[in-house]
Protein backbone atom coordinates (compact mmCIF):
# COMPACT_ATOMS: atom_id res chain seq x y z
CA UNK A 1 0.00 0.00 0.00
CA UNK A 2 1.42 3.30 -1.05
CA UNK A 3 1.41 6.10 1.52
CA UNK A 4 -0.06 9.28 0.20
CA UNK A 5 1.70 12.10 0.91
CA UNK A 6 -0.63 15.50 1.68
CA UNK A 7 0.59 18.61 0.24
CA UNK A 8 -0.98 21.78 1.34
CA UNK A 9 -1.14 25.23 -0.04
CA UNK A 10 2.71 25.81 1.70
CA UNK A 11 3.28 23.16 -1.09
CA UNK A 12 1.91 24.70 -4.16
CA UNK A 13 5.13 26.13 -6.86
CA UNK A 14 3.71 29.40 -8.30
CA UNK A 15 5.59 31.95 -10.05
CA UNK A 16 4.71 34.65 -7.75
CA UNK A 17 8.00 35.92 -6.76
CA UNK A 18 9.97 35.45 -9.70
CA UNK A 19 8.50 38.56 -11.37
CA UNK A 20 10.22 41.28 -8.37
CA UNK A 21 13.36 39.94 -8.46
CA UNK A 22 14.30 40.50 -11.94
CA UNK A 23 15.13 44.14 -12.46
CA UNK A 24 11.89 45.54 -15.07
CA UNK A 25 13.24 48.68 -17.21
CA UNK A 26 9.73 49.52 -17.82
CA UNK A 27 8.60 50.13 -14.43
CA UNK A 28 11.74 52.64 -13.42
CA UNK A 29 10.78 54.14 -16.82
CA UNK A 30 7.39 54.72 -15.89
CA UNK A 31 8.76 55.81 -12.40
CA UNK A 32 10.92 58.44 -14.08
CA UNK A 33 7.84 59.44 -16.51
CA UNK A 34 5.61 60.03 -13.36
CA UNK A 35 7.76 62.14 -11.15
CA UNK A 36 8.79 64.33 -14.36
CA UNK A 37 5.15 64.87 -14.99
CA UNK A 38 4.47 65.77 -11.37
CA UNK A 39 7.46 68.32 -11.15
CA UNK A 40 5.87 69.96 -15.00
CA UNK A 41 2.59 70.08 -12.75
CA UNK A 42 4.33 71.54 -9.53
CA UNK A 43 5.93 74.50 -11.57
CA UNK A 44 3.11 75.50 -13.70
CA UNK A 45 1.17 75.65 -9.68
CA UNK A 46 4.03 77.83 -9.18
CA UNK A 47 3.99 80.19 -11.71
CA UNK A 48 -0.03 80.24 -11.26
CA UNK A 49 1.12 81.40 -8.05
CA UNK A 50 3.42 83.61 -8.60
CA UNK A 51 0.72 85.10 -10.49
CA UNK A 52 -1.71 85.62 -8.53
CA UNK A 53 0.50 86.52 -6.31
CA UNK A 54 1.80 89.59 -8.30
CA UNK A 55 -1.93 90.53 -9.32
CA UNK A 56 -2.96 91.02 -5.48
CA UNK A 57 0.63 92.97 -4.25
CA UNK A 58 -0.32 95.22 -7.72
CA UNK A 59 -4.27 95.63 -6.65
CA UNK A 60 -3.12 96.32 -3.18
CA UNK A 61 -1.05 99.50 -4.29
CA UNK A 62 -3.82 100.70 -6.18
CA UNK A 63 -5.95 100.59 -3.20
CA UNK A 64 -3.45 102.39 -0.88
CA UNK A 65 -2.83 104.54 -3.89
CA UNK A 66 -6.50 105.17 -3.92
CA UNK A 67 -7.53 105.11 -0.42
CA UNK A 68 -4.32 108.60 0.06
CA UNK A 69 -6.33 109.89 -3.06
CA UNK A 70 -9.72 110.13 -0.86
CA UNK A 71 -7.95 111.00 2.77
CA UNK A 72 -5.76 114.08 0.98
CA UNK A 73 -9.34 114.87 -1.19
CA UNK A 74 -10.85 114.74 2.56
CA UNK A 75 -8.35 116.96 4.32
CA UNK A 76 -7.55 113.84 6.70
CA UNK A 77 -4.36 112.39 7.13
CA UNK A 78 -3.60 108.43 6.76
CA UNK A 79 -2.67 106.30 9.66
CA UNK A 80 1.44 105.94 9.72
CA UNK A 81 1.37 102.60 8.99
CA UNK A 82 2.77 100.86 6.09
CA UNK A 83 0.48 98.75 3.45
CA UNK A 84 1.37 95.20 3.64
CA UNK A 85 2.18 95.53 0.06
CA UNK A 86 4.73 97.75 0.27
CA UNK A 87 5.65 95.57 3.36
CA UNK A 88 8.33 92.96 1.92
CA UNK A 89 7.25 90.20 3.74
CA UNK A 90 3.57 91.18 3.76
CA UNK A 91 2.63 90.91 7.02
CA UNK A 92 1.96 93.72 9.45
CA UNK A 93 4.68 94.90 11.92
CA UNK A 94 4.25 94.38 16.03
CA UNK A 95 3.82 98.35 16.53
CA UNK A 96 1.10 98.18 13.11
CA UNK A 97 -2.63 99.57 13.85
CA UNK A 98 -5.10 98.51 12.18
CA UNK A 99 -7.50 101.04 10.65
CA UNK A 100 -8.29 104.62 11.27
CA UNK A 101 -10.91 106.19 13.52
CA UNK A 102 -13.13 109.09 11.63
CA UNK A 103 -15.18 110.97 14.33
CA UNK A 104 -18.38 112.24 12.95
Amino acid sequence: MAVRVLRGLANLRTLAGLADRQPQSYKAYLRVSFLELERTRHRQEIATTQRRLAFLVARCRAIDAEKGEILAASGLTPPSTQSPAARPTGRPGPSAKRGFHLAY
